[in-house]
């Protein structure tokens, strides 16, 4: 508003014209195309998780892990499109606003998904230490490899590990083109589907056991989990090193996104007048970007993998 407003009591009603626009139309879009859209997003989750095209596997040893439900990911997409429409409608023209919410809107539902997948491995990952070691300890005493995967699966929580190894013992005796699934094959299937590489690493392991004398895959079990408790230390060693570049990252990040909302707080005609031209509309990304690649550098560089055994 300036001293050309005529009625700055009601003026609030012209600025607010394009952002409700804006949320009617990604209203209107969820209204109509949720649907839709939640199996597309099912589509894309399965090309992202679907194994290499030199992998062949049967329809029937087909695994799917639920990382993030598509109806819940295309809910948050279209709130965050929502929240971007609004926000982008306010310093941009209507057009524009929604023209550039929708590959911002792309990107932050792959970021959920990739998200979602990572807190899936970790948590599977979090369990199987201990459940490869209760697994070792029943082949030792005299449990073939079902009754001890049957045994193990009713004393784990509900999650991914649970979930996938029901998937061996659901799918073992499977109908397939050539005769019926073998334990073998069952757990080679899972192994090239997993997401997680630590858990095909230990599949591939017992896969190749499955089908030699019981002691043999007992001791595989018990070589796996010394490996996998060593890894479980050397893990917790090396990320207390890289806490430090982590933190460091996350300071710096910190520290330019903190002026940058002070200037914001202190100067916001003149930042909306900056960035709401076409120079503007180019430049913000970019300072934005640079503000949070700090953070984000610091949070790759402190990730690392270990899958020695």
């Amino acid at each position: 508003m300036n001293a050309l407003t005529t009625h700055p009591q009601s003026a609030w009603l012209v600025t607010a014209t394009a952002p409700a626009l804006a949320a009617a139309a990604i209203l209107v879009t969820a209204l109509l195309l949720r649907r839709p859209l939640a199996l597309l997003v099912a589509e894309a989750q399965y090309r992202r998780r679907r194994p290499p095209k030199h992998l062949t596997i049967a329809p029937a040893l087909v695994w799917t892990p639920e990382t993030l439900a598509p109806e819940r990911l295309v809910a948050w997409c279209l709130g965050l499109a929502l929240g971007l429409a609004i926000a982008l409608a306010l310093i941009a023209p209507l057009h524009l606003a929604l023209l550039l919410g929708a590959p911002l809107t792309v990107l932050a539902g792959w970021g959920l998904l990739v998200a979602a997948e990572r807190r899936y491995v970790a948590r599977l990952e979090s369990e199987l230490t201990a459940a490869v070691g209760r697994l070792g300890a029943l082949l030792k005493g005299g449990a073939s490899l079902r009754i001890a995967l049957e045994q193990i699966v009713a004393e784990l929580p509900a999650g991914p590990l649970r979930a996938e190894w029901s998937f061996l013992i659901t799918r073992q005796g499977a109908p397939l083109n050539d005769g019926i699934a073998t334990p073998q094959q069952v757990i080679a299937a899972l192994a090239d589907q997993t997401p997680s590489r630590r858990h095909a690493t230990l599949l591939n392991h017992l896969g190749a056991a499955a089908a030699q004398p019981l002691d043999v895959l007992a001791r595989r079990c018990e070589a796996a989990y010394e490996a996998l408790q060593a890894s479980e230390r050397r893990r917790d060693e090396v990320a207390t090193e890289l806490a430090q570049v982590r933190y460091s990252g996350v300071a710096v990040g910190l520290a330019g996104i903190g002026m940058a909302l002070y200037l914001v707080w202190s100067q916001w005609e003149r930042m909306v007048q900056a960035y709401s031209t076409p120079a503007g509309l180019l430049v913000g990304p970019l300072v934005i970007g640079a503000l949070v690649l700090p953070i984000i550098g610091g949070m790759l560089l402190a990730r690392f993998e270990d899958i020695d055994y």
